[in-house]
């Protein structure tokens, strides 16, 4: 039964993974096309008018990869808990950087008060 919700937890992480790079790429791509759409405009000289509806959707467009950035932030932590709520124990797969949490972290490097 273990090995069998290990195999699953894999199966879910690579899943995850692939979701959290995948909004990666699109915040990404959206931010390029921010970053084009008024330099295009200029580019063009064309009035600042032209093209505004198209830059502010887009800008928005950018919020909300943000948001669902940081939902799928938090659905990693909550699997991470539901892991070890199953006693599975955690596991790398690949060569991603981990944060450490606060209750690893040593004393002398915790803000406290004085």
């Amino acid at each position: 039964m273990r090995a069998q919700r290990q195999s699953i937890a894999k199966q879910v992480a690579e899943r995850l993974f692939a979701a959290e790079e995948a909004i990666d790429i699109a915040a990404a791509r959206i931010a390029e096309l921010n970053a084009a759409l008024p330099l295009a405009r200029l580019d063009a000289r064309l009035s600042a008018m032209i093209g505004q509806e198209a830059i502010q959707s887009s800008a928005s467009a950018m919020l909300l990869m943000a948001e669902t950035r940081e939902k799928i932030v938090i659905t990693h932590a909550n699997l991470k808990d539901a892991s070890d709520a199953m006693g599975l124990a955690e596991t790398s797969y690949g060569d991603l950087l981990k944060v450490r949490g606060v209750a690893s972290q040593p004393e002398e490097h915790r803000l406290r008060a004085v």
